[in-house]
């Protein structure tokens, strides 16, 4: 398939989505091609739907207070249910309200499952993109050629295949004059000097969604294959999760209607910063990543239902 069009948005995350609706809603004729099917990103697939902040008078502007009023009303339950935000809800549901605005725009077209594996150029401009499909498609490639292309992926695919020289890490205050960034990246006297070098970005957490099941119930959340033998020492580095907090608080930080608790937590928990660079070296590289920061948050859920009790359960759906 090949397609023509003003803008062409890869991505479908948070930012994407809404370049998409304001290019549309401006005039411009739009194309959105997204990996997955639910759009929304961070706030819908990646399963942060306990976004952080208290305030809610300065957030109802542009497209997030569309956002907010659009849960208000779809949301059963309410809003209000954690502490670490005034707003909760199930992440299905944020991914249908942009997927309605994106389908009600006529001149923005919506195509999912397709990711970015080339570009087109003129000279040193991008001139559209090449996908393959990461489901099953009709049409086994997909071309777009635009006027404009945005990049709206996590990790800068579409500058990476365009080879657009990017920056990885940190950089020093003198360079911005970014209150929190370090003033030297290579002193270790610097404050900042040893979270530098563990972290070069900040580090991605897999999200788990959890659920309470009620007294008595047992829904197990088996080891993974190889861990019984060790599982006490992986258990280690969680050991102090809530130690500040306290068990129901740490619940309670993401709480979600229906008795569900966004588990994205950062002390001693499912953050994970082990080998970040292998995000942007190679595909392989990438699914590696992935696969060892999924094992990292099952471990993180298993070691919170192995302390706190089989009530809480890996949520059902």
């Amino acid at each position: 398939m090949q397609l023509e069009t003003d803008i062409l948005v890869v991505g479908g995350g948070t930012g994407g989505v809404a370049a998409a609706l304001q290019a549309a809603r401006r005039g411009a004729t739009v194309v959105l091609v997204s990996e997955f099917t639910w759009l929304g990103g961070m706030l819908t697939a990646a399963g942060v739907s306990a976004p952080d902040g208290n305030e809610l008078e300065p957030l109802q502007t542009g497209i997030w207070g569309q956002f907010l009023q659009e849960l208000r009303l779809r949301q059963a339950g309410g809003l209000d249910h954690s502490w670490v935000s005034c707003f909760t809800y199930d992440p299905g549901v944020g991914a249908e309200i942009f997927a309605d605005w994106v389908r009600s725009q006529p001149n923005l077209k919506w195509i999912s499952g397709y990711r970015p594996t080339g570009v087109l150029k003129d000279c040193d401009r991008i001139t559209g993109v090449t996908f393959s499909p990461t489901l099953d498609a009709a049409d086994p490639q997909l071309t777009v050629a635009a006027q404009l292309t945005l990049d709206g992926t996590d990790l800068g695919d579409v500058l990476a295949l365009g080879n657009v020289p990017y920056r990885w890490g940190w950089e020093s205050y003198d360079w911005g004059q970014e209150p929190s960034a370090p003033n030297a990246l290579d002193n270790p006297q610097d404050p900042l000097w040893a979270i530098v070098q563990h972290y070069p970005v900040q580090s991605p957490t897999w999200v788990v969604v959890m659920q309470d099941y009620g007294p008595g119930a047992a829904v197990e959340i088996p080891p993974l294959p190889g861990d019984a033998d060790h599982e006490a020492d992986l258990f280690e580095q969680f050991e102090a999760a809530w130690a500040d907090h306290g068990a129901d608080a740490f619940l309670n930080y993401g709480r979600l209607p229906g008795d569900r608790f966004m588990i994205n937590w950062p002390n001693s928990g499912n953050d994970y910063g082990i080998g970040l660079e292998r995000l942007v070296q190679s595909a392989a590289s990438r699914q590696q990543f992935h696969q060892a920061a999924h094992a990292h948050s099952y471990r993180f859920a298993r070691f919170i239902q192995q302390r706190l009790g089989q009530r809480y359960g890996l949520a059902a759906d």
